[in-house]
């Protein structure tokens, strides 16, 4: 996934590639924790089945945080979800919670 990317300068990449590099270095960082603000705007839909299965790896060894509108792919990596409503917080057990919550139309 990585390999088309080596040696090109980073002016040339596009701003999908240049965020997944982005998100590389900060995923294989020393970090305990990594916290990331939506990961997969921007992003071309090869690239996001990437970031998913790297996240899922990644988690075994290491905390992520991510905020993100792009609800389904977050939830499909995701462990645990809060919702941010009216200055609170909300844990969601299940994609009808959303809904209810009235963060998304009726599913």
């Amino acid at each position: 996934m990585i390999k088309p990317l080596i040696g090109k300068k980073i002016s040339i990449l596009s701003g999908g590639e240049t965020r997944f590099l982005e998100l590389l270095l900060v995923s294989y960082s020393d970090a305990k924790y990594i916290l990331i603000d939506e990961p997969f705007s921007g992003i071309a839909p090869l690239y996001k089945d990437e970031i998913k299965k790297i996240i899922k790896d990644l988690s075994k060894t290491k905390g992520f945080i991510i905020t993100d509108h792009d609800y389904h792919n977050t939830l499909d990596i995701s462990t645990r979800i809060i919702l941010l409503h009216d200055g609170g917080t909300k844990q969601i057990s299940n994609k009808q919670e959303i809904v209810d919550w009235n963060y998304l139309p009726f599913v």
